[in-house]
């Protein structure tokens, strides 16, 4: 049987349902502002694991309390490590296809243009690696989100390099999967108006847009075909 439909909306309106919504949004605005200089990446990432869980448990409300620091550092961190190792890939693998196409340049010792050592059919390989590359792009956008959900629920680095599990969560869960991708998508662009949103600055607005896609994912993985995702997370 199909898994039922997550509350769309619910995603958007499940922070004013603690009191003290504002002040949490604030702390997490200024943490992402911190994410310029990687400082705040690992709180930001510990609060919306902490987010995440709480949903999966189906219990929105109240926000994680930011009395915890060290703990949501930890955790971050861990999330961290995931983020960063596939961003790492990708640009491997980006970089091995940009090395072939400049190798013959290279063999040339660099007395021609790359585009002139790949002959006529140089602009056309441009444009299929920059194709490529977008390709690859996407294919992790949509793929990571689902490797992150899983490293936070089970507390490991290494859960959320086990791509087979990953792929199989997305594919048994898809409708949710990418609902929960789109209320990313339609918070981040109502983030970029945050200065106008209830006058909580870009970066809090931003913030809030982490925690819309946690909480989406977090009714993901309760709602999810396999039970065994939403087993005791911890809150």
């Amino acid at each position: 049987m199909a898994p039922a439909n997550l509350d769309f909306g619910r995603s958007f309106t499940f922070t004013t349902e603690d009191p003290d919504w504002l002040k949490k949004i604030l702390i997490g605005g200024a943490f992402a502002l911190a994410c310029s200089v990687l400082v705040g990446v690992p709180f930001v990432l510990g609060y919306t694991a902490r987010t995440l869980r709480r949903a999966a448990a189906g219990s929105y409300a109240p926000l994680p309390e930011w009395d915890d620091l060290g703990g949501i550092f930890r955790e971050g961190l861990r999330l961290t490590a995931v983020y960063l190792l596939h961003m790492l890939g990708v640009a491997a693998v980006a970089m091995l296809f940009v090395g072939f196409l400049l190798l013959p340049a290279l063999l040339s010792g660099g007395r021609r243009h790359p585009m002139e050592a790949l002959g006529p059919l140089g602009a056309l390989l441009f444009v299929a690696l920059y194709g490529l590359i977008l390709v690859v792009a996407l294919a992790t956008a949509v793929y990571l989100p689902a490797a992150m959900v899983r490293a936070a629920l089970a507390d490991s680095v290494a859960a959320g390099f086990e791509w087979r599990q990953n792929v199989e969560f997305i594919r048994a869960n898809l409708a949710n999967y990418a609902l929960a991708l789109v209320s990313y998508l339609v918070a981040g662009f109502v983030a970029q108006f945050g200065v106008l949103l209830c006058c909580v600055g870009l970066f809090p607005a931003a913030f809030w847009s982490y925690l819309v896609l946690a909480v989406a994912l977090g009714q993901t993985v309760r709602l999810a075909a396999s039970p065994s995702l939403a087993a005791s997370p911890s809150l």
